[in-house]
């Protein structure tokens, strides 16, 4: 029995400083954010009638990706430069999402 925990009890250990070293993830790059979100466009743009799961998905992982104000602010000017070029943007339907999407949290890009 002792020959096979200490094994595993180093296991552990190694597993635990490797997670440790890691730390927090990178910030989202502004790419990063326009792809996940690339889903949302014909939603916004009134070419579909609802989010496509992909779309929810998308805009889910932005807003835990960005969870700093720092990030959210990043993420909030990026969205907004790409979509300044997107002819036929309706910004209802871009304020609609996070709850069509059934999401607590938005990036609330207004302030």
């Amino acid at each position: 029995m002792k020959s096979v925990f200490v094994p595993f009890l180093c296991l552990v250990a190694v597993l635990v400083v490797t997670v440790s070293a890691i730390g927090p993830s990178k910030p989202l790059t502004c790419e990063q954010t326009q792809f996940l979100v690339k889903a949302c466009l014909d939603f916004v743009t009134d070419k579909t009638t609802a989010p496509s799961i992909s779309c929810c998905q998308g805009l889910n992982e932005v807003i835990v990706f960005s969870p700093t104000k720092e990030e959210r602010l990043f993420v909030c000017k990026c969205l907004k430069e790409e979509g300044s070029q997107i002819p036929n943007l309706d910004l209802g339907r871009t304020k609609s999402l996070p709850k069509l999407c059934n999401l607590s949290k938005t990036l609330d890009c207004d302030r």
